[in-house]
């Protein structure tokens, strides 16, 4: 095999094998060593190896498959990035962090084993891998850099573990697929644009942990339309894309007016008990909120309102005719026609029934 080692280190791989078994006299590979190995589809390590520089697997367009040695001790920057066949990874658990753009446009990756005691995930290191589906961390992580799962548009599971505290800047952008987010207590920061996966998300956040407006409340979590390069284009600022989301600790001052309204609707899909501050902003602007509810047809949210006097049944009427489920409506209906039953036995004189 065309191998370059000078004491103990490979500087470059120049043959076209399928598979190499790289010799046990080598410690460490150097940067861009198998860079653009068009051939290459398995890579065998011995227990020698303790270092993996930057680029090294860069555009080996037919790996598949990567198990790393227990005896690595450091991973260099895009170390596999556009290994557009790389289908399985397997970490040792001597790694306690993976470096920016690890994986990026690493299209067809599904399965990653990740390490034991990985305490950080560096930037935007599995950006673009489309074919991603599942994701659990250890209980050892502890910060998720910016745009770290970045456009991976087949996520759909994300174990978020206890003792994670820190979410960078867009670490979920774009990632449609992801249905559910469950945020651990230990969680201390979150960057702009985070959860804004553009599309509907249910975000479970402990009770007691007090969410700010620069968490959530910025042009990036909002369900914005965009235009070209992924700018705001200045629509649909009311169009916001969490669902059934308990968001219980916050201060409706700090928030955007768009904001309190997605907070609100949230509020009365979670509806638990009554929280002061949530059923008094939905009392004095029910109907900003009778309008999104209905076009949105965020009918769970509306039907809460009613039942518990947040919304006085009376300023529904307008909005009937366009409802355009059948069951929705009559339920509206009914409540309407109770409320006004119980406002006609409140206005009897007691003298007069006797």
């Amino acid at each position: 095999m065309a191998f370059d080692i000078v004491s103990g280190t490979l500087k470059k791989y120049e043959g076209n094998d399928e598979q190499v078994i790289i010799p046990d006299s080598v410690k460490r590979i150097a940067d861009y060593a198998f860079y653009g190995a068009a051939e290459l589809k398995t890579v065998i390590f011995p227990d020698t190896v303790e270092e993996v520089g930057s680029n090294v697997f860069y555009d080996c367009e037919n790996l598949i498959e990567i198990r790393l040695p227990d005896s690595l001790s450091f991973l260099g920057s895009a170390a596999f990035s556009r290994c557009a066949n790389l289908i399985k990874v397997i970490f040792p658990d001597s790694l306690t962090y993976l470096p920016k753009i690890t994986f990026f446009q690493c299209e067809s990756l599904r399965e990653v084993h990740l390490p034991a005691k990985l305490e950080k995930i560096s930037r935007a290191c599995f950006e673009q891998c489309h074919s991603l589906k599942e994701i659990v961390l250890p209980d050892s992580v502890r910060v998720l850099d910016e745009n770290v799962f970045d456009d991976c548009t087949s996520l759909e599971t994300v174990r978020l573990n206890e003792g994670l505290q820190s979410i960078g800047d867009n670490v979920f952008f774009n990632c449609n697929s992801l249905k559910e987010l469950v945020l651990p207590a230990s969680l201390q920061s979150i960057g702009k644009g985070a959860f804004e996966t553009r599309g509907k998300l249910k975000l479970t956040v402990p009770d007691d942990m007090m969410i700010h407006s620069k968490m959530l409340d910025n042009n990036w979590n909002m369900y914005w339309n965009f235009g070209v390069n992924r700018r705001y284009n200045g629509r649909n600022e009311d169009n916001y894309q969490l669902h059934d989301s308990r968001i219980a600790n916050v201060n409706l001052k700090e928030w955007k007016p768009a904001a309190r309204l997605v907070l609100a609707l949230n509020y009365l899909e979670t509806y638990d008990h009554s929280i002061d501050y949530y059923d008094f902003w939905i009392s004095e602007n029910g109907s900003e909120l009778l309008e999104n509810m209905v076009n949105e047809k965020r009918f769970k949210a509306l039907n809460t309102a009613v039942e518990n006097g947040m919304i006085e049944p009376s300023l529904i009427e307008p909005y009937l005719s366009r409802i355009a489920d059948r069951t929705e409506k009559a339920k509206l209906l009914e409540m309407n026609r109770n409320q006004e039953k119980k406002d006609d036995l409140s206005s009897l004189d007691l003298d007069d029934l006797f």
